[in-house]
């Protein structure tokens, strides 16, 4: 599990093994069980999850109580509500987890002390939150954009394994469209020569 995070790390960043059992230390390790809920709406965001093993998901409800899908992460990916995490605030999206899962948590509270102890975090931060930012910024651009079926064949891939692991009416509350839509462009994608 550590070997992940490690090979994650001097992936965009300088570490020495030192640096990184300090790291280590610092950070919480847990094992979710399916549904698990890490974050619910209206708590304070105070970790980013690292997934070491397993499947989680963010989403918020609107009014009527539909959820709607703000991003996935399996192994090697993080998760958090950043606008929450970084401000403090209440947050507007829940996480919870698809499959039983082990990750690595960053307390908000610690955060400082790592980036004092270990200089290369606080680089490691700003590209991981740069690559937040623009990811959510690509998928907004694609959603006000491109037609569904199109981002319905990009995602497939850009993530191969998505249709094994995560339920199709998350797939489309992820898209921006109904489960009845996603099965039509299903079907019409089936029957293309």
């Amino acid at each position: 599990m550590s070997e992940l995070l490690l090979e994650h790390l001097r992936s965009r960043i300088s570490i020495t093994d030192q640096e990184f059992k300090l790291l280590k230390g610092k950070l919480e390790l847990k094992k979710v069980k399916k549904k698990e809920i890490l974050l619910r709406i209206g708590e304070v965001c105070n970790y980013t999850y690292f997934v070491t093993n397993g499947l989680l998901y963010s989403f918020s409800t609107d009014l009527e109580g539909n959820e709607h899908v703000i991003h996935f992460a399996w192994e090697d990916f993080w998760i958090s509500n950043l606008y929450s995490f970084i401000n403090r605030t209440p947050s507007q999206i829940s996480i919870v987890a698809l499959e039983d899962s082990e990750l690595y948590l960053l307390r908000h509270d610690v955060l400082e002390s790592i980036f004092s102890e270990i200089p290369g975090m606080e680089r490691f931060h700003r590209i991981l939150f740069q690559k937040a930012y623009t990811s959510m910024q690509q998928r907004l651009d694609c959603t006000l954009s491109v037609p569904a079926v199109e981002r319905y064949i990009r995602l497939l891939e850009e993530n191969p394994q998505i249709l094994q692991r995560i339920p199709l009416h998350l797939i489309a509350s992820y898209l921006g469209i109904t489960p009845e839509s996603l099965s039509r462009i299903r079907r019409k994608l089936m029957t293309k020569p």
